[in-house]
């Protein structure tokens, strides 16, 4: 009996070490924590857990009972499904699906099997470097005054919800637009709409220096200039 204990914690002490590598290089925790359990039943190890941004989460089970426990978010996204959420498993690790698209915050979750007992919560921290690429295609200042749209290249670095564009000439803002979603590695093409006085300036310009930024909620902005001449 106290043979097989002993194997049983050296099992939970090497989670820890292999953690990071269990899921493969791109799912890596590097500096986040894996979810966890207490080793015995029923609570996680803690109120909170912190994950990188674009973090793929690791839930690992150190309960040695035999109940199965797992990670459900308390929110809903698309098409009602939780934000993410991992497999039910007894002892062991799992990945939590769905955390490496979440954007900067703090989320709940809880466990399915004990949902009035286990519950916690996940931190999300912004990431260091930037999260989308922008492009402006617009090159001619005539097209775009006329139609009051300005032409736009995004690209999804990191998945991103809720990306704001504002587009300016010097310090006037000519326009605006939010509310757009990008996926991981996918790019996008929109039209930033113009305001009257916008599309005014640009009218009476011969050429014009405008800039672009994009700003994902809790992320740092980013820009691009283009002269439209």
């Amino acid at each position: 009996m106290g043979g097989k204990r002993f194997s049983v914690r050296r099992v939970i002490a090497a989670l820890a070490v292999v953690g990071a590598t269990a899921f493969g290089a791109g799912q890596a925790l590097a500096a986040s924590e894996p979810i966890t359990t207490s080793t015995g039943c029923c609570s996680y190890g803690k109120a909170t857990f912190t994950i990188d941004r674009g973090t793929t989460a690791t839930f690992q089970n150190q309960d040695l009972g035999p109940s199965p426990h797992d990670v459900f978010s308390a929110d809903s996204g698309a098409n009602n499904r939780p934000l993410f959420s991992s497999a039910q498993i007894n002892l062991g690790q799992t990945p939590v699906s769905g955390t490496d698209s979440l954007g900067p915050g703090t989320y709940r979750f809880f466990c399915t099997v004990h949902p009035t007992q286990m519950s916690a919560q996940l931190v999300v921290t912004p990431s260091a470097s930037p999260t989308v690429g922008v492009t402006i295609l617009s090159r001619k200042l005539g097209p775009v005054a006329s139609s009051g749209k300005l032409k736009v290249k995004l690209r999804g670095l990191l998945a991103s919800n809720d990306v704001s564009l504002t587009a300016r000439q010097g310090k006037r803002k000519l326009g605006s637009m939010r509310g757009v979603d990008l996926a991981a590695g996918v790019s996008r093409t929109v039209r930033v709409p113009l305001s009257r006085a916008g599309r005014n300036a640009l009218k009476r310009a011969g050429s014009a220096k405008v800039k672009v930024t994009a700003t994902p909620p809790g992320d740092q902005p980013v820009s691009a200039t283009q002269r439209l001449r």
